[in-house]
């Protein structure tokens, strides 16, 4: 059992290819019921695949599974080849019953690929309530194994928001997370900020359902919102994102005869 962080999105991760643990909900909530483990946003159980090299089997800390973690993907490879599981720096990782393709760079980052969204739908209102007011919030969804609404801030009119750091992503992401309109499921939400259009670079706020709070980093997130922004306000195919971490994550995209094929997600992932 180890720790992992990918970009400040931080995870216990277990070798389980023996099978030794079958109650993965009781366990995780066990770890991150942990003093030790306030930080931890889920554990990810390495297993043995029918129909690639790995499975990750991922759990957010209050124990819910079947949730794809982009951050987790690239953490999961490191671990793999730092505990000498396997030396191959290209490696088909399983996740909720699709085959992710990671390959680890020469300068130690690790890029993962991803199919197109299942889902994508832009510009619809969200009736939701952030102050004493009630507004109609522009949103767009994105599913990419895990749902994301992305919220431009400069969209956001009561109240007026200039920074990130006058988004209350604690009530504000709770309210759209658990918004009626996106029951029962749910979604993780992104506020989006961008930095440098010249630069293609956007800044994100990330509210995790099954953390139940913000993440300092979210993989899925960062390519949901990537993604948004290239549709909406940019045309360029690779998006910069900074993340609440202060580190960066690359998303970009494949796209063939103006269909998109493929995106991907590079990034670092550390020991911790």
């Amino acid at each position: 059992m180890q720790k992992y962080s990918g970009a400040g999105n931080k995870f216990i991760i277990i070798d389980n290819l023996k099978n030794e643990i079958s109650d993965r909900e009781k366990k995780t909530v066990e770890l991150c019921s942990s003093e030790d483990n306030n930080e931890i946003d889920g554990v990810i159980y390495v297993e043995n695949s029918d129909n690639s090299d790995f499975k990750m089997n991922y759990y957010n800390r209050d124990g819910t599974g079947n949730a794809l973690c982009g951050n987790g993907l690239r953490c999961t490879v490191k671990f793999i080849n730092e505990n000498k599981i396997s030396d191959k720096t290209e490696l088909k990782i399983e996740a909720v019953s699709e085959i992710f393709e990671c390959i680890k760079l020469p300068d130690g980052r690790i890029t993962v690929s991803f199919p197109p969204p299942e889902k994508v739908k832009t510009n619809f209102k969200l009736k939701v309530h952030f102050q004493e007011w009630w507004e109609l919030l522009n949103c767009s969804y994105v599913d990419c194994g895990s749902p994301h609404i992305v919220v431009f801030i400069d969209e956001i009119e009561k109240p007026k928001v200039n920074n990130l750091e006058e988004v209350n992503i604690m009530e504000w992401g709770r309210n759209i997370r658990m918004h009626k309109d996106l029951m029962p499921e749910g979604a993780n939400v992104n506020f989006v900020k961008e930095k440098s259009k010249d630069e293609n670079e956007i800044e994100i706020r990330s509210y995790e359902r099954g953390v139940e709070g913000e993440t300092l980093a979210c993989g899925t997130g960062a390519l949901s919102s990537a993604l948004i922004y290239f549709i909406l306000r940019n045309q360029k195919d690779e998006v910069k994102v900074l993340t609440r971490s202060g580190e960066y994550l690359n998303v970009s995209f494949d796209i063939e005869n103006r269909k998109l094929k493929k995106m991907y997600l590079t990034g670092n992932a550390v020991r911790i």
